[in-house]
């Protein structure tokens, strides 16, 4: 994630990414990538609490399939109390794997397990790979903490120190009366790091916490490690409470509110109107599983409140709704009626991408694009054959691997009643990477972390891990390939030095790294009135070097170690941020420079709210908000999501109340008309209905035989629901789209693309027809203004282009994007510690242009003098 916080935050720092700020920050329970901080044989537990579980189902994670041994490395675990090493501590290790397509959630594996000496040690064989580490003692609060064991290091050391366990008291009652609500089940999961907004906490089953409220909806639970919890709260009729933070220990007894559950019922008929008993009603997106129609078709579903799309199997028949359903907390949507047909499906090869051949035994995870639950498996014969039938329709995205090969995912595969999608699934061998870290004297630095990090909504998550030894050297081996970061720094250092390598799948890629000594960042954050939040805090250090924030701590202060030479540091809470709490600072080698940020914990912020409707003029809960200024190009100045009842309230910075501001809702394709709003006034906003597309996409050289497609508004930004979707054909058909002006992007697969600006009206069905093109290529270089020399720290981008790794800038300042698609074009210049630029484009299909040297104004520092 780290590259694209690095681009989000770099172009919000020069007002042109605001609404991917609301991406990072609104994206709540849907993502993944927490640890966790429980207990390692089942629940925590206490003696006589009233209201507690006890489970017997809690889970009992499997062990590896094969146990590591100790030729392969060891992890050796230091446990102290009170800064006294502790004998007798349990300690078991879990290996983390990839994501299960059944569950949505990681496969966790134990690797290990055993009891600390008298100097608190205990060493685990294990190989190298991501972790976490389970830790209980006597008096003390369980702990999780994660660790990667790199490659290359035989042995990999952690300290963890425990503490006395806290209590969390409180009650469960319904939401909109109070009463006490009995038997909610509570599942804790504890944070063990700073996390992104859109993460979430996760362990092993036995590693989380369960307690169930008694009969007048009170609970206690006891010995929990102080820190940030997440918090699960579930009960049957009510819909499902999610607490991401929740602070332990708390201020007080707890109070958690559950809202009634809303209700789907309606039927599922055949093909030929008749009811169909038997068949399995499930809501597309969710993890939960579904109902079985009775012997008239009928069936009942609770959903939780928001925008629900029902499918309906029975057999290789299925079915869907053609609109999502729209469900409030305690309100019964009645007759809602799934027809069923031939059901879809989806065939082809899985081949190995080099040379073409059959991959035997490769599994193919289908599951519905943007959601959880697992719609089919399937494995590969000895020909790489696969088949996954009676599909409803709809998009999938499936999940490819098998062993000895890297696993990729095709996103968007989108089929139509009884459609057949032909496709072939292309698996890469694995590559490596390796190379020398040296300092500016070209001497070794032993010990180095060099990572590689991974992209998209995963960024800022460490995939791979080598240490270097004493002569310098790394190897980092099961990487994908293709264009990927890697990051070297030195142990203890905040930020490293990111570069971009393209990794084959023969032999070693080369990448070296040179890493400058380091200075310190020593800082202190005062609050203008007021506390400080606690816990959310932290300065990150803005660029394309890698690096995690520096925590802001209990006593207001920060210590960050980063390289020489100029850093903008950015003051955020919990990934939102004020633009005047930055700073940009000069760090020299071996000296520390003293930064003292100022939080605006209680500005008078300007006050937008109302609420959302649907057509119907119901509520329209989860409808996401979008607040931009009347004039330009729509860029968000803020988004946020509605709550269960279609409430919104959104706070700007006092200076926006002198913009004229306009807001849109949205919720899947029902979009509003942009409403001009005041601070400080409630606003009623109505959705209107979805459009619907179809049409072909053409080539002058021949027929179009699949294509990928995507979707945009023209002014705004479309935060869901944009694709890209993949068809098998040259027809396509996009239901629920915004009645908006929007912009289409098809590509097929040689890389041609085209492009059509559309405006579909409310309710209606447009015909659309792109025109394939040739790409153009655009390079140049950036340097700094002043001294000439490249920039290689740039953002560089064409606005309104996805492009991969690999752009540039290079260490010469070079940058190349061959994917371009033709048109009126602005290539989008800017640096961490330098200006913007904004260049126009007018490009031709099949076009190379090069514009030239670009010079990059630099900012000065605003920091004070560094001390020895």
């Amino acid at each position: 994630m780290r590259g694209r916080l690095i681009g989000v935050l770099t172009v919000l720092l020069v007002g042109c990414g605001l609404a991917l700020l609301w991406g990072l920050r609104s994206r709540g329970p849907e993502a993944a990538g927490e640890r966790a901080t429980v207990a390692t044989q089942g629940p925590a537990r206490a003696a006589s609490t009233p209201g507690r579980s006890d489970r017997t189902d809690a889970g009992d994670t499997p062990p590896l399939a094969q146990a590591p041994s100790e030729a392969e490395g060891a992890l050796d675990v230091e446990v102290l109390v009170g800064e006294q090493p502790i004998a007798g501590a349990h300690a078991r290790l879990y290996w983390q794997g990839a994501r299960e397509a059944s569950s949505g959630t990681t496969a966790w594996r134990r690797v290990g397990e055993g009891v600390t000496d008298a100097r608190g040690h205990v060493r685990i064989a294990s190989g190298p790979g991501r972790y976490l580490v389970a830790v209980r003692a006597p008096a003390q609060a369980p702990l999780l903490r994660e660790v990667v064991r790199p490659q290359g290091e035989r042995l990999t050391s952690l300290r963890v120190s425990l503490l006395p366990g806290q209590s969390l008291t409180g009650h469960t009652v319904v939401k909109r009366t109070q009463e006490p609500l009995p038997l909610v089940e509570l599942i804790l999961t504890a944070h063990t790091k700073t996390l992104e907004p859109w993460q979430r906490a996760e362990a092993p089953d036995e590693e989380r916490v369960y307690v169930t409220s008694d009969a007048r909806g009170a609970f206690r639970v006891d010995g929990l490690a102080p820190g940030t919890w997440r918090l699960e709260a579930r009960a049957p009729g009510h819909a499902r409470v999610v607490m991401e933070r929740l602070l332990i220990p708390s201020e007080g007894p707890l109070t958690v509110a559950l809202r009634v559950a809303g209700v789907i019922e309606g039927f599922v008929v055949d093909a030929e109107g008749l009811p169909a008993a038997d068949a399995e009603v499930r809501v597309d997106g969710s993890s939960d599983p579904g109902v079985t129609t009775g012997a008239q078709g009928g069936f009942s579903l609770e959903v939780e409140p928001g925008s629900h799309t029902l499918s309906a199997w029975r057999g290789e028949e299925s079915g869907a709704l053609d609109a999502p359903v729209v469900s409030i907390a305690g309100g019964v949507v009645r007759d809602a009626r799934i027809r069923l047909g031939p059901g879809a499906w989806l065939e082809g090869r899985v081949v190995e991408r080099s040379s073409g051949t059959p991959v035997e035994g490769a599994s193919v995870d289908l599951r519905r694009s943007g959601g959880d639950e697992d719609v089919g498996r399937a494995l590969s014969d000895a020909e790489g054959h696969f088949r996954l039938r009676g599909l409803a329709p709809g998009s999938y995205d499936a999940s490819v691997s098998a062993p000895g090969f890297s696993s990729i995912v095709r996103y968007g595969l989108t089929v139509g009643a009884g459609e057949h999608f032909p496709v072939e699934l292309m698996l890469p061998r694995t590559g490596a990477v390796e190379g020398q870290v040296r300092d500016t004297r070209g001497s070794p630095v032993a010990q180095a972390r060099v990572s590689r990090l991974a992209p998209g909504s995963d960024a800022d998550r460490v995939m791979g891990e080598a240490r270097t030894d004493a002569t310098g050297h790394y190897r980092l081996e099961g990487l994908p390939p293709g264009w990927m970061s890697l990051s070297a720094r030195r142990e203890g250092a905040t930020v490293g030095v990111v570069r971009s390598v393209e990794v084959g799948e023969d032999g070693a890629a080369r990448a070296d790294f040179t890493l400058e000594g380091t200075g310190t960042v020593e800082g202190v954050v005062r609050a203008t009135r007021g506390a400080l939040p606690q816990g959310t805090l932290s300065v990150t250090s803005l660029g394309q070097d890698s690096g995690s924030p520096g925590a802001v701590s209990a006593e207001a202060t920060f210590r960050m170690v980063l390289p020489p030479g100029l850093h903008m540091l950015l003051l955020t809470e919990r990934g939102r941020f004020d633009m005047s709490a930055q700073k940009s600072v000069h760090v020299e080698e071996g000296r520390t420079v003293q930064v003292e940020f100022t939080w605006e914990v209680s500005r008078e912020a300007s006050e937008y709210r109302g609420v959302v409707l649907e057509p119907d003029g119901t509520p329209s809960p989860g409808a996401s908000i979008t607040l931009a200024a009347a004039e330009g190009r729509g860029t968000p100045l803020m988004m946020d999501s509605a709550d269960e009842e279609g409430r919104f309230s959104i706070s700007l910075a006092p200076d926006a109340s002198t913009r004229r501001v306009v807001l849109n809702a949205r919720n899947g394709g029902r979009s509003s008309e942009a409403v001009p709003v005041s601070a400080g006034q409630d606003v009623v906003v109505r959705l209107r209905p979805a459009a619907s597309l179809r049409g072909r996409v053409v080539r002058e050289d021949g027929p179009v035989r699949g294509f990928s497609l995507t979707l945009q508004l023209q002014k705004g930004f479309l935060a869901q629901g944009q694709g890209p979707r993949e068809f098998s054909g040259e027809r396509f058909e996009w239901k629920g789209v915004p009645a908006e002006p929007l912009q289409l992007v098809a590509q097929a697969a040689d890389g041609a693309s085209g492009e059509a600006r559309v405006s579909p009206g409310v309710g209606g069905t447009l015909e659309v027809e792109i025109s394939l093109k040739a790409l153009a290529t655009v390079s140049g270089r950036v340097v700094d203004a002043a001294t000439k020399a490249p920039v290689t720290d740039a953002f560089v981008s064409i606005e309104g282009e996805a492009h991969g790794e690999g752009n540039g800038p290079d260490e010469q300042g070079r940058f190349t994007f061959s994917d371009v698609r033709a048109g009126e074009r602005v290539l989008l210049i800017t640096a961490p510690a330098h200006g913007h630029v904004r260049r126009p484009l007018k490009l031709q299909a099949g076009e190379v242009i090069h514009v030239g040297q670009i010079e990059l104004e630099a900012r000065p520092p605003t920091s004070g003098p560094p001390s020895p």
